[in-house]
């Protein structure tokens, strides 16, 4: 018989996948971290109330906490590359963070 794994699992082992990648900081030369700053809080601010425009709440066919979680997840991930695609716009650049030497 054959084993089908809950979405809620699957979407659990996702999300720690994806947190395990190189931990990375937003980069632009000749600017502070003061700024740096500023501008990723104003781009995740600007991402945020997108992602909600993009993904817009509909009433599910039969409530299900599935559903729910699913349309949150739209939402993060919609919200990650909103906020990517600003600080882009901005010139920044995703630079990873280099391993501290042993």
């Amino acid at each position: 018989m054959r084993k089908v794994v809950p979405p809620t699992c699957l979407g659990a082992l996702l999300l720690t996948l994806a947190a395990c990648g190189a931990p990375a900081h937003w980069e632009k030369s000749g600017v502070s971290a003061e700024i740096t700053s500023t501008d990723a809080v104003e781009c995740r601010r600007a991402a945020f109330q997108e992602s909600f425009l993009s993904t817009p709440y509909t009433t599910p066919p039969v409530p299900r906490l599935n559903w729910l979680q699913m349309r949150a997840s739209e939402r993060f991930y919609a919200e990650n590359r909103l906020t990517a695609f600003c600080m882009r716009n901005k010139g920044y650049e995703l630079v990873p963070i280099p391993k501290p030497s042993s």
